[in-house]
C-alpha cells in the first residue's frame, strides 16, 4: 500500500507549484460547470502569480506533496475562513481536498474559532456539503470582467 502524500505547511518556495495546481485545477476540472470565458478569466487570475502570491503570504497555508510534486493546497485566512482550496486534476478524487479541509478546520478550532466560512465554487460546493457545511446564500462575483456564481457557506465546529 502506497503511503499518503505528505501534508505539510506551505513554504515560499512552493509558490510556482501552487500556481501550477491552481491553473491545472481551473483549466482541467471546471470545464463543464463553467463557460470557456469563465474558465479563462478564472485561470488568468494566477498566471503570473501577482494576484495569487499575496493571498499565499499570510494565514495558515498547507500543501499536499507527492513524488510528482505539489498536488493540492489550501489556505485559512482569516482564522475562520477557508479562502483557497485547490487540487490538480491528476490528483483529484483521492481525498486530498478533504484532508486539507479537515486540517484547516482543526487549526481553526485550535485558534478558538467556533464557525468557519467559505465561498464555494460549483466545483467545491459538493465537497463542502459532504463535510457538513450549509449554504448561507448564493452570490455572484466578478473576476477579470466575467461573472461567476458561487455559494457562501459555513459550518459550526
Amino acid at each position: 500500500m502506497k503511503p499518503l502524500p505528505l501534508l505539510r505547511e506551505y513554504e515560499d518556495a512552493d509558490l510556482p507549484g501552487v500556481i501550477e495546481v491552481y491553473s491545472d485545477a481551473v483549466r482541467k476540472i471546471t470545464p463543464g460547470l463553467y463557460t470557456p470565458e469563465q474558465v479563462e478569466a478564472w485561470a488568468a487570475f494566477a498566471e503570473t502569480g501577482d494576484q495569487l502570491a499575496p493571498l499565499l503570504a499570510q494565514g495558515y497555508r498547507l500543501v499536499i506533496e507527492s513524488e510528482a510534486g505539489i498536488d493540492a493546497f489550501a489556505v485559512l485566512d482569516p482564522a475562520d475562513y477557508v479562502s483557497l482550496l485547490y487540487c490538480r486534476a491528476r490528483a483529484s478524487r483521492l481525498g486530498h481536498a478533504g484532508r486539507l479541509l479537515e486540517a484547516l478546520e482543526n487549526e481553526a478550532r485550535r485558534r478558538g474559532v467556533t464557525r468557519v466560512r467559505t465561498a464555494a465554487s460549483l466545483v467545491s460546493h459538493p465537497l463542502f456539503l459532504r463535510h457538513g457545511y450549509t449554504v448561507d446564500s448564493p452570490e455572484t462575483v466578478e473576476r477579470n470582467g466575467v461573472t461567476f456564481d458561487r455559494h457562501r457557506m459555513s459550518k459550526r465546529l
